[in-house]
């Protein structure tokens, strides 16, 4: 499998791990523990941060720049780390 596709597909599931919480508490008026919240943020992150290393590994092997995902996944690498510390 191509990376392209798998970055695709794990985006589209970061997407739906986000939007159907969002549309479920739109619709019917329920809300969400805080651990179910943390829970869907931070599996959301950790995806976007796979999809970005596997971006890396594509890049680094095509001899591109690689800098900007670099600073974008420890970006997200730190709002995730604090999202588990507190």
């Amino acid at each position: 499998m191509k990376v392209s596709k798998l970055n695709f597909i794990l985006y589209v599931i970061v997407a739906l791990l986000v939007l159907v919480p969002i549309f479920i508490m739109l619709v019917s008026d329920v809300t969400f523990s805080e651990s179910l919240r943390d829970t869907v943020v931070g599996s959301a992150l950790a995806l976007i941060i796979v999809g970005k290393v596997l971006t890396i590994i594509e890049k680094k092997k095509e001899k591109k720049r690689i800098a900007g995902d670099i600073g974008i996944v420890i970006g997200i690498f730190i709002v995730l780390l604090f999202r588990i510390l507190s």
